[in-house]
């Protein structure tokens, strides 16, 4: 047995049965991220994760709804780009080759080590914005105010864990992140963002803009809603996960969202275009390829099966180079 298949074996274990003895960190084996994992590995872990969430399996072949088709996508779409489009900072030049310059949060800063980040702290303004480029759904993110208060030792331990490829999405059965490199960005703090009420993600089909989700949730922890759309803008009674449903008026800037969403999605068979629409204008805030991590329910199944519809796979005829 390889070394790889059986830390791999010995991280699906943990995954799903979180805890351990006390001597766990004694004995630990090394890391081993999920994208060294063989294949058959990461299907069943993927998987594995999967039933915890949705209480049941499928068969990976033959994807049906939206959430499986989702989990297809991480484990087999396969693009030397997509790391382009999930990185925080390759985002940025990827956005500004596509519609131009502007469509982003400004950057202040990026780095790959804890010292370059540290001798540059004192350079930075008194606030900005601090995210990991490999993370989503909110999390390594950190809003600075008042720099100057701050020591930088008390906080250095937490950006190091966000340079760690065990803790970013390298270490996950998304295989977009497989050979990022782990970084720090600063960008420029917005009030207006932090201050508007709703995030407008698009989701999008080959090119065709079908839905828009409308969400009010920045951060883990905060009080949510999250409400669908069609591209008339009626809301839609569907569900996700358990977040309640709210009526968001139509945002001024919706035909531009459609228009971009539109060109950015043109050579994918899915992705989901996300914006922050503020007074000052509109932003590119993401591109998602994996939304909810195909974990998060969607009810009625009906519309579940509607995105599903939508959702047209490549076909791979040969997986072993994944």
């Amino acid at each position: 047995m390889s070394k790889i298949i059986r830390y791999g074996k010995k991280a699906l274990k943990k995954l799903l049965h979180p805890g351990g003895s006390k001597n766990a960190a004694v004995n630990a084996a090394p890391v081993v991220t999920r994208d060294q994992w063989p294949l058959e590995e990461r299907i069943e872990g993927a998987m594995s994760l999967f039933e915890q969430k949705q209480g049941y399996r499928f068969d990976i072949d033959h994807p049906v709804l939206f959430t499986e088709k989702v989990i297809w996508y991480k484990l087999f779409y396969d693009r030397k780009d997509l790391i382009r489009l999930v990185d925080k900072y390759l985002f940025k030049d990827y956005i500004a080759e596509h519609l131009g310059e502007g469509y982003t949060i400004p950057l202040l800063g990026v780095w790959d080590n804890i010292d370059s980040l540290e001798k540059d702290w004192d350079s930075l303004p008194e606030e900005f914005c601090l995210k990991s480029t490999l993370q989503s759904d909110g999390y390594f993110i950190k809003m600075v105010h008042e720099k100057s208060r701050i020591n930088f030792s008390d906080v250095k331990a937490e950006f190091v864990k966000w340079l760690r490829p065990e803790k970013t999405l390298i270490n996950s059965f998304c295989r977009a992140y497989y050979g990022a490199v782990p970084r720090i960005i600063a960008e420029e703090y917005k009030t207006e963002i932090n201050d508007q009420l709703y995030d407008y993600k698009v989701f999008c089909f080959n090119g065709e803009p079908a839905y828009v989700y409308v969400a009010t949730d920045h951060f883990p922890g905060q009080l949510s809603h999250i409400s669908f759309y069609d591209l008339n803008w009626n809301r839609m009674d569907v569900q996700y996960g358990s977040h309640p449903n709210c009526d968001v008026e139509k945002p001024a800037d919706f035909d531009e969202m459609i228009r971009i969403a539109k060109q950015l999605s043109a050579d994918f068979p899915f992705i989901r275009v996300d914006f922050f629409d503020t007074q000052e204008k509109l932003y590119v805030a993401e591109l998602t390829l994996y939304p909810g991590g195909g974990q998060t329910p969607i009810h009625p199944e009906s519309f579940n099966k509607e995105l599903g519809d939508r959702f047209v796979l490549p076909e791979i005829t040969d997986r072993s180079s994944l």
